[in-house]
């Protein structure tokens, strides 16, 4: 072999060792020195790992999510009907909380607590979370066996299915939320960054979907029926948020109920067959700019309500610069849309039945 061929095999030699050692290298990163290659459980008082499971790490769900990293992780709870003697409470950031298919979280009897809180449940909150994430779980909030809206020893709680209060990304997915004894989902205290989709809100005392005092949210994809109040509840200084692709049916009271919020856009609904108006458009009182401004409704249908299909009660000085466009109107019993004397709403190419 001459000197050109030892120097390319012992070339080919050390590109092979270099090989291997960085292999052992990012192999010790990624699962650790003790060559564990996935979720070690529960490691004691440093906290669980990335990923624990229900039941198998922890019989207990909130026990699992307060075992969390400071730097917190993922609680995956095992398909089965879960009885909670207490509400859920997610209350660190970096938190993930998905079931199986098959997962039901029920609120005991005379809990009278929301059955997932997500922020803090101060009085007045200061303190925010983020990055929090709620999938594949069905929630009932077990309303026949509650006798309060809120919480006893926290009485500014209301017992909703899912309560968020001051948090920051937060992405609900394919969740199942009925029968509480307040709302299905509110959202409020100065909350950003929601995204809503692929689920459904119904059977609750009061509201499917409540959003207040918020912004920058996304609900897509849901059905929203047979809550004995609102489908959609909008208030309180709401901004920035689009409903798009939704079924909103049979409420005890009306489809959509907005008043002191601005830039809300609604597409591709169903608003139909609710006991009350499709759309309720208002304020609070006359000349606080607590109206509706820049709404935006298109593509949207309402069909069979036993109000108006829209209503705005509110005048263009309190409610300005408002849309629908391109929407049906059938079969509602007291007639397409009405504007209070003093209001205007912008229409185009809307078909009345």
């Amino acid at each position: 072999m001459n000197i050109l061929s030892k120097r390319f095999s012992l070339r080919k030699y050390f590109k092979f060792i270099l090989f291997i050692i960085s292999c052992f290298i990012i192999s010790t990163f990624i699962y650790g020195c003790d060559g564990d290659t996935g979720p070690a459980g529960p490691a004691g008082a440093d906290g669980a790992s990335p990923t624990v499971i229900v039941p198998d790490d922890y019989e207990d769900i909130q026990e699992a999510i307060d075992d969390l990293r400071g730097d917190g992780g993922s609680v995956f709870i095992r398909a089965g009907l879960y009885m909670l003697t207490q509400g859920i409470h997610i209350n660190k950031s970096n938190v993930s909380l998905s079931g199986e298919q098959g997962t039901i979280l029920k609120l005991g009897d005379e809990v009278q607590q929301p059955v997932i809180l997500i922020g803090t449940d101060a009085e007045i909150p200061i303190e925010r979370i983020s990055y929090i994430e709620i999938e594949n779980i069905e929630i009932d909030g077990n309303d026949e066996n509650q006798t309060s809206e809120i919480d006893p020893d926290k009485i500014w709680i209301r017992n909703n299915a899912i309560d968020v209060r001051m948090v920051d990304y937060l992405w609900i997915s394919n969740v199942n939320l009925h029968d509480a004894r307040s709302g299905a989902l509110v959202v409020s205290w100065d909350s950003h960054y929601v995204f809503i989709d692929d689920s459904s809100f119904h059977n609750c005392f009061f509201d499917g979907i409540a959003l207040y005092d918020s912004s920058d949210i996304q609900v897509s994809n849901f059905l929203c029926y047979e809550n004995n109040s609102a489908g959609l509840s909008l208030d309180n200084q709401l901004e920035n948020v689009i409903f798009d692709g939704g079924i909103i049916m049979y409420n005890n009271d009306v489809g959509i109920f907005a008043r002191n919020s601005q830039d809300l856009s609604f597409h591709d609904l169903m608003i139909f067959s609710n006991d009350s108006h499709g759309c309720f458009l208002s304020h609070e009182t006359p000349g606080t700019s607590t109206g509706v401004t820049r709404l935006f409704f298109d593509s949207c249908s309402f069909l069979d309500n036993d109000g108006w299909g829209l209503w705005l009660a509110s005048t263009t000085a309190d409610s300005p610069n408002n849309a629908v466009i391109g929407c049906l109107f059938s079969g509602n019993v007291s007639g397409a849309i009405n504007v209070d004397p003093g209001g205007s709403l912008d229409q185009e190419g809307n078909i009345f039945q």
